[in-house]
């Protein structure tokens, strides 16, 4: 694997975290048989297919088998070439817009008149998206396919979705309309895409908006609306739109509405900032590398800008509304908020907390309980109040008739005087009123109150707070009370597979999700499978775990949430260097609070802890090493690794090599080689003494290139020598693969270019044979470089064209930067000042953002080639071109090294 940082060698060997490479499932049609050029990809998938299953049971497979046929038929009509079909999903290529369009409106008309299996409602939705992806083996690969990825998760059952290139070819060609649905933004994608729907008879026309991040903003939506707060609405949005006032946080106790009321501004504000309102939820975060990883999450920047400079770089030209949610248990708050403000003058910043921050610039908001009416208020005057307001909206929500009568009112005001007017409670205990009238809520909650705990020592709006939530969960039975509180355990949204997993009960867990929602103690959304995803807010889940520790069951609990992650971990880990990369990504990004909290619980870092389970989040660290390493989290990787590695001291077992392989790993990727090798040295003894010949050949390959960034080249031949006798003879071709390629690297070094190709062609057959496609790219960067060293140009620029796409269509930081870097020196040596300026400003640029090193060896060359034209270029355009490259972003960097690389 190539080593880090460098132009195109290869990394350190890390198969022994990364595990086996899979194999392609779906071929895929013949490759002289695969239209090239503009092309239009389809991509569809059933909505809700896990409901579906659980009530179709065996007959669920009928269905599957039916709906592929009808879709198998219309695409083929059209002369679609599938490109891969897995569970319920199509990949499908069409030549023309057209045809993929008629393609989608047969299949959905069909399917719409279809009499499915025990009159079950089967959706499929689709996404369409014309581009000219990259033919790559035997498929196709490139920003295109991921773009029609993700238009297809973006629609809901039944709806087709196009972009604009698709809808443009495709307007004449058939008998259809398109319904313009506005710009949104794509999850990993840069810029927005504007969307269109199809619209024809046969076809639903009423869908809910498309599953977007949104329309350059990322504020989610309440249900319902909020009751009050006028005059802090308008006081707040005001403020943040002052240039004076570009810091507001606003603070008050637990369930007083901060972060409602920070939503509504932020909504207000959406229209009128011209990069976008974006919400950044830090409820769970703990330490200043999550508060930062979280910022990024929610701006969807690339993998290589999420280190805090590059997060500031990114938002210094912007103009954006940051909505910083839940700050009061992050020390680093004010420091990461204060960088903001400063450095970014065009950012304002909305945060809530239950404490100031204390930061230069800060508008302070303390926000109250809402207005209460006196005791002997009538209705009229008490509807004007907005806590008694609030309750009535409410209780209609759940028995529509409800209004404020002369008999009830007193009641009614009682209650939310009893709540202190906290909107949080209010909402709790309304919601009850399809069981229970106002003076039966009344008596319930005047008791709760005096239930809920002088001996706690807590403020006096947390007891009645917690008395809301107390009151509602007492409401539940035994059973439902003891899945509350083992579902409280969560960090993050979870689905039913995560419920059945840590929940002690048999029952489906549809039915106890849905009685916990019932309760309100727990909120319900649509993922972006179709499928539930359900959070428990914090201040509820926090008086679950209280009741969890009351009944002696944290550990249990704990226990089977963390192995629940881990194997959730250990199922994504093969698609990671597959081609379902992105869907794997996907899925552990979405899962890191609850990955997180399983890695603190078992590694025992909250609050200097002994670990509660050793074993499990060693292997947690195992199965997420790829992930941490080439998905843009190795500063959170290398924290994890070196926390499970001092847990462990003392111990020998391969579970702590493998943490201290891949923390090893890391370092020497961030420009520390000693370090490094002084751990895979221990390594390397360990797997002598008990490993196979595999495992010591993996620990060589990784030893070895330490050595090389340390210029030791002859030690680091030696060991890799070894390392692929060892390899050879295990018939262990994956860690093969690494060692052979690393000896190119060193054979490069020497200039042996005919040796290293040699080389590089045999490590190229063998992880195409693995179906390894992060290997594969990394081969094709690396014959790129020796070709480079050779000097034969005009080869180098057909692969850079030929396979550039690809390598940069995989999201590794790393990989990237070889790229430019190559290209960068290609133009160098040929003359291209300017270009050779630019490419060399977006490298620097990315490394500094993602804090990678460059070894000595390649640092050396590529600088010996930026010389070639850089002495003989005007010093102020040179500088201008350098700050031009450092400005732009992954995609356009990409496309100036790809497109200027295609021979003429």
């Amino acid at each position: 694997m190539p080593s880090p940082s460098s132009i195109g060698a290869r990394k350190p060997d890390a198969t022994t975290m990364a595990g086996a490479q899979t194999q392609q499932e779906v071929p895929g049609t013949g490759p002289e048989q695969l239209p090239e050029g503009t092309l239009t990809l389809l991509f569809s998938d059933v909505e809700g297919s896990t409901a579906l299953l659980a009530r179709l049971g065996e007959r669920y497979a009928e269905v599957v088998s039916l709906q592929r046929r009808i879709q198998r038929s219309a695409f083929a009509r059209h002369g679609g070439h599938e490109m891969g079909t897995e569970g319920d999903s199509f990949f499908v290529v069409f030549a023309t817009a057209g045809a993929a369009v008629a393609a989608a409106l047969d299949a959905q008309r069909e399917l719409g008149a279809t009499a499915w299996p025990e009159g079950a409602r089967v959706r499929v939705r689709m996404g369409l998206h014309t581009g000219e992806p990259v033919r790559h083996e035997d498929g196709y690969v490139g920003m295109d396919v991921h773009r029609a990825a993700r238009v297809a998760a973006a629609a809901h059952g039944g709806q087709v979705l196009l972009t604009e290139a698709t809808c443009r070819l495709a307007t004449g060609q058939v008998s259809a309309d398109f319904t313009d649905l506005g710009e949104h933004r794509l999850k990993d994608l840069p810029g927005n895409e504007r969307l269109y729907q199809l619209r024809a008879d046969g076809l639903a026309t009423t869908f809910p908006a498309p599953k977007t991040l949104g329309s350059g903003a990322t504020v989610p939506q309440f249900p319902t609306t909020l009751v009050g707060r006028a005059r802090e609405r308008a006081q707040v949005g005001g403020q943040l739109l002052d240039p004076a006032g570009r810091l507001v946080t606003l603070t008050g106790p637990g369930g007083v509405g901060k972060t409602r009321l920070a939503m509504a501004v932020a909504t207000d504000l959406s229209g009128h900032l011209a990069d976008g309102v974006y919400f950044v939820p830090l409820a769970s975060a703990r330490g200043d590398e999550v508060m930062w990883s979280s910022l990024a999450d929610a701006l969807g920047v690339n993998e290589e800008a999420r280190t805090p400079l590059a997060l500031l770089d990114y938002l210094a030209g912007r103009e954006v509304l940051l909505v910083l949610d839940n700050l009061e248990q992050l020390d680093g708050a004010p420091s990461m908020v204060d960088q903001i403000v400063r450095t970014c003058p065009r950012a304002r910043v909305l945060a809530t907390s239950r404490r100031p921050l204390h930061v230069v610039g800060e508008h302070q908001h303390p926000l109250a309980p809402l207005p209460l009416p006196g005791p002997d208020a009538g209705p009229a005057e008490a509807a004007a109040c907005d806590a008694v307001d609030l309750f009535v909206q409410r209780a209609r929500l759940v028995r529509p008739g409800f209004t404020l009568t002369a008999e009830n009112v007193g009641d009614v005001v009682a209650v939310c005087q009893q709540l202190d007017g906290l909107p949080l409670a209010i909402e709790l205990v309304a919601a009850r009123a399809r069981l229970l009238g106002p003076r039966a809520m009344r008596a319930r909650v005047e008791q709760g109150l005096e239930l809920a705990g002088t001996s706690l020592g807590l403020p006096d709006r947390q007891r009645t707070l917690r008395a809301a939530i107390a009151w509602s969960h007492d409401l539940l039975p035994p059973p439902l009370q003891a899945v509350f509180r083992q579902v409280s355990v969560f960090e993050g949204e979870f689905d039913l597979d995560a419920v059945a997993a840590v929940v002690d009960d048999d029952a489906d867990p549809l039915d106890l999700v849905g009685e916990l929602v019932d309760a309100n103690l727990a909120l319900v959304r649509e993922g972006p499978d179709g499928e539930p995803r359900v959070r428990v807010l914090r201040t509820i889940a926090r008086f679950g775990r209280e009741r969890l520790a009351e009944h002696g069951e944290t550990d249990a609990v704990r226990r089977r949430h963390a192995r629940h992650f881990l194997a959730v971990a250990e199922g994504v880990r093969p698609q990671l260097r597959s081609a379902a990369h992105l869907a794997g990504r996907d899925r552990l990004a979405g899962s890191l609070a609850d990955l997180r909290a399983a890695l603190a619980w078992s590694l025992g870092t909250d609050q200097g802890a002994e670990p509660a389970d050793l074993a499990t989040g060693l292997r947690l660290c195992e199965q997420l090493f790829w992930f941490w390493y080439a998905c843009g989290y190795q500063p959170e990787g290398r924290r994890w690794l070196g926390a499970a590695v001092a847990a462990a001291a003392g111990t020998e077992g391969p579970e702590l090599m493998a943490a201290l392989h891949g923390l090893a790993v890391l370092v020497l990727q961030h420009g520390e080689p000693e370090r490094a090798r002084e751990m895979l040295t221990r390594t390397l003894d360990h797997q002598r003494r008990t490993g196979s010949p595999s495992d010591v050949a993996s620990e060589l390959s990784s030893l070895a290139m330490a050595n090389r960034a340390l210029g030791e080249s002859g030690r680091a031949r030696d060991l890799l020598e070894e390392a692929i006798g060892l390899a050879r003879g295990a018939g262990e071709r994956a860690h093969l693969a690494s060692a052979l390629s690393n000896l190119a690297a060193l054979e490069i070094d020497a200039g042996r270019h005919d040796r290293s190709l040699a080389l590089l062609t045999e490590t190229l057959a063998i992880d195409h044979d693995l179906g390894d496609t992060w290997g594969t790219a990394a081969d094709h960067v690396n014959i790129a470089t020796a070709l480079l060293r050779a000097g034969r140009l005009e080869e180098v620029a057909q692969t850079l064209a030929e396979h550039g796409p690809a390598v940069v269509a995989l999201g590794d930081v790393e990989l990237t930067v070889d790229v430019l870097e190559i290209a960068c020196a290609l133009a160098a040596r040929r003359g291209e000042a300017r270009r050779a300026a630019r490419l060399l400003g977006a490298a620097g640029a990315m490394r500094r953002r993602a804090e990678f090193a460059m070894t000595a060896p390649d640092e050396a060359y590529l600088q010996e080639q930026v010389e070639l034209v850089r002495n003989g270029s005007d010093a102020a355009r040179w500088a201008q071109d350098l700050q031009d490259g450092a400005r732009l972003d992954v995609e356009e960097a990409a496309r100036e090294a790809v497109g200027g690389s295609a021979v003429g």
